[in-house]
C-alpha cells in the first residue's frame, strides 16, 4: 500500500530532527523526491543521503525552486525563515509535519501513540509486533531503533504507527483508528499554559480516534477513561481489561503474566526494565489486539525487543554499569531509577542530569527534588538550552535546590560536562550504576566514562 504520490518533491526544513528524517524517509520510500536542509548534519541526515535524499548544511532560498511541490517544516522552523518565505514568495505550499503526516496516515489503519512519555518505546513496540507478525507496516518512531533497523519504514502493509507528538498542539489534526494514552503529566507549558489544558488536548485525541488502548495505572488517564466509550484499557493495577500480574525484574528484563478480563493468558518475557516498561508493553499488545491480533501472538512477538536508542541504553558493563537515558522529564526519571531499584536491589546509583531547556526548568524545577529520591549520588550540569534564550534567575541550581530539600543531601553541581567525567572517574567504585538522564547531550560523559571504563579499570562484578 503506497498513497505517496510518486514524483512529487518534498522540501524539509529542518530535515535532521527524529520526526522530519522519519517522514522524509517514508516520503522517499514511496517514491516521492526529498530534499532538506538543517543547520548540521547528523547520522539521520546522513542515512536519508545515502538513501537518495538532498541534504543541504545551512538554510538558503536557493533551497526552494520552482520544482518544489511542498515545503514541510519541524515545529522548531518560524515564518522568519529564509527558505519558507521563499517558499511563501514562490506560493508553495508551507506545510507542518503533524499536519503532512495526517494526510499520509489517512490512507491506512492507523495506531497513533499520545502521551507525555513512554511514547518512542511503546510505538517501536507496537511496530515489532506488527514486523514479527508478518504485517509489513509503515512506523514513525522518534529515535533510531535497533531492532527494526532505523526510525521509519513504508511498508506494504495496511497499518501505519506512528509516535505522537503533542508538543506543538498540532496533534489534533490526527484522527487515527486507534489512539494510545500512555499518560498525562505537566509539560509543553508554552503551549498549553496549564495542566487542565493538557488534560483536555489528550482528551479530545482520544474522543476523535475510532477506537482507543488507555493506560489507567495513571490517574489522568483513569478518569478520562470513565467518559470513553471506545476505550480498551490497560494497566497493572485491578480494573483494567488488560493486565500484567506476577511482575519480576532482574536486570535488563522482565516477566510477568498476562490477564485479559480475569483469565490467565500466560506469562510473558520482556526484554527491558521497569514497571513502566511493562505499561509501555500492555498498550502495545492492547493496541495490537485491537487490530486483531491475538493477545499471547502479540507478547510472544515482544521476546526479542530491543529499546529504541538512548531508552536505557548499556553502554558498558565492566565492573560498573554504565547506562544512557533520554529522561528529562520528573516523572521519566522517577520511574527509571525504580527500574534500577527493582533489578539491581544492592547497587549503589549514580545519576548525571542535564536539565532540558529554561523553560521546562522554571514550570517544573521544584517537582525534581522527589524524583531523584531513590539515588544515591545526584550530579547535575548547566540546563542544555534547546535554542530557548536563557530566562533571567533560570538556572539547575533551582532543581539543585529541589533536590538538596527532598534528599537532605545536597547533590553535586558540575559546570562542564568535562568536569563530570573527571569527577566520575575518581567517584566511581566497582558494583556502581552510572545513568544518565537528559534530552541533550549528557550521553557524551556517559559515553567517555564507558571508554574509559573499556581499558579494564574495574573488574567484572
Amino acid at each position: 500500500m503506497n498513497v505517496i504520490a510518486a514524483g512529487k518533491r518534498y522540501h524539509f526544513v529542518g530535515i535532521g530532527g527524529a520526526g522530519m528524517s522519519g517522514l522524509a524517509s517514508v516520503m522517499l520510500a514511496g517514491g516521492g523526491s526529498v530534499s532538506g536542509s538543517d543547520l548540521h548534519a547528523n547520522d539521520e541526515t546522513d542515512r536519508l543521503e545515502r538513501a537518495g535524499a538532498s541534504i543541504h548544511l545551512g538554510h538558503d532560498p536557493q533551497h526552494v525552486d520552482g520544482e518544489v511541490d511542498e515545503v514541510i517544516i519541524s515545529s522548531a522552523i518560524g515564518a522568519e525563515n529564509v527558505e519558507v518565505r521563499e517558499a511563501h514568495r514562490r506560493k508553495v505550499p508551507v506545510v507542518r509535519r503533524l499536519h503532512a503526516l495526517a494526510s499520509l496516515l489517512s490512507g491506512y489503519t492507523s495506531i497513533g501513540v499520545a502521551g507525555t512519555h513512554g511514547k518512542t518505546t511503546t510505538t517501536a513496540m507496537i511496530s515489532t509486533i506488527l514486523t514479527r507478525l508478518g504485517k509489513d507496516p509503515s512506523y514513525l518512531v522518534g529515535a533510531h531503533c535497533p531492532g527494526l533497523g532505523g526510525n521509519a519504514r513504508l511498508g506494504d502493509g495496511r497499518f501505519f504507527v506512528t509516535e505522537v507528538d503533542e508538543s506543538d498542539g498540532l496533534f489534533l489534526s490526527l484522527r487515527p483508528t486507534i489512539g494510545v494514552l500512555n499518560n498525562i503529566s505537566r509539560d509543553h507549558l508554552t503551549t498549553y499554559k496549564s495542566l487542565p489544558a493538557i488534560v483536555e488536548s489528550f482528551a479530545q485525541y482520544v474522543r476523535q480516534s475510532e477506537r482507543s488502548v488507555l493506560a489507567v495505572d495513571d490517574p489522568r488517564v483513569r478518569r478520562l477513561a470513565r467518559r470513553v466509550a471506545n476505550g480498551f484499557t490497560v494497566g497493572i493495577e485491578p480494573g483494567a481489561d488488560l493486565r500484567a500480574t506476577h511482575i519480576q525484574h532482574h536486570h535488563f528484563h522482565s516477566s510477568f503474566d498476562l490477564v485479559y478480563r480475569g483469565t490467565d493468558l500466560g506469562s510473558v518475557f520482556l526484554p527491558a526494565p521497569g514497571a513502566h516498561n511493562v505499561r509501555n508493553a500492555l498498550c502495545a499488545i492492547g493496541s495490537a489486539h485491537m487490530a486483531g491480533i491475538p493477545l499471547l501472538e502479540a507478547a510472544s512477538a515482544l521476546s526479542d525487543f530491543r529499546l529504541p536508542h538512548r531508552r536505557f541504553e548499556l553502554l558498558e558493563e565492566n565492573g560498573v554499569t554504565v547506562v544512557d537515558d533520554y529522561a528529562h522529564l520528573p516523572e521519566e526519571i522517577e520511574v527509571t531509577l525504580q527500574a534500577i531499584r527493582s533489578g539491581w536491589e544492592e547497587r549503589r546509583i549514580v545519576a548525571v542530569f542535564q536539565p532540558h531547556r529554561y523553560t521546562r526548568t522554571q514550570a517544573l524545577g521544584d517537582d525534581f527534588g522527589a524524583a531523584f529520591g531513590l539515588a544515591d549520588t545526584v550530579i547535575v550540569t548547566p540546563i542544555y538550552p534547546a535554542n530557548e534564550p536563557a530566562i533571567p534567575g533560570v538556572s539547575s541550581q533551582a532543581i539543585v535546590r529541589a533536590i538538596a530539600r527532598s534528599r537532605g543531601v545536597e547533590p553535586y553541581l558540575i559546570q562542564e560536562k568535562e568536569e563530570a567525567v573527571s569527577f566520575l572517574k575518581g567517584y566511581i567504585e566497582p558494583g556502581d550504576f552510572i545513568i544518565s538522564f537528559g534530552a541533550g547531550d549528557i550521553w557524551t560523559v556517559t559515553e567517555e566514562l564507558s571508554c574509559f571504563l573499556k581499558e579494564g579499570s574495574f573488574c567484572a562484578v
